[in-house]
């Protein structure tokens, strides 16, 4: 899965391990802001969000933004309308072409929810 080119993602530290993919179950840390900065939601500490990368439990943006970081890594994704739609349904007042700006902070990769969604993917990548 590659991220699309309008998704821009930086990288404040890397972490250590190996890299989520899809199937991945990521333990993870979000804030999401607006672009002037105002807090749209967040989780707390002591309840970090349990994501199925690949399992569309979250907005595209958060699940292309997840891939390739490791545990202990930080970043930060600015994500463009079109990738954000559980925030559209949540938030109808939010302007239509509002970019949204995610923290995301990985805290762990303790399982696969889906052993075989990676290799399934590279199949389809190469047929």
């Amino acid at each position: 899965m590659k991220p699309p080119r309008s998704l821009k993602i930086t990288d404040h530290e890397i972490g250590s391990g190996r890299p989520c993919v899809p199937g991945d179950l990521a333990i993870c840390n979000c804030v999401c802001t607006q672009r002037k900065g105002e807090v749209l939601f967040s989780s707390d500490t002591n309840s970090p969000y349990l994501i199925r990368v690949g399992g569309r439990d979250c907005n595209a943006g958060i699940e292309y933004g997840l891939l390739g970081m490791r545990i202990g890594g930080r970043r930060t994704v600015i994500v463009p309308p079109n990738l954000t739609y559980n925030e559209r349904k949540t938030y109808p007042d939010l302007p239509g072409k509002e970019l949204l700006v995610y923290e995301l902070r990985l805290i762990d990769l303790p399982e696969k929810w889906d052993p075989e969604m990676e290799r399934r993917l590279a199949a389809k990548a190469d047929s």
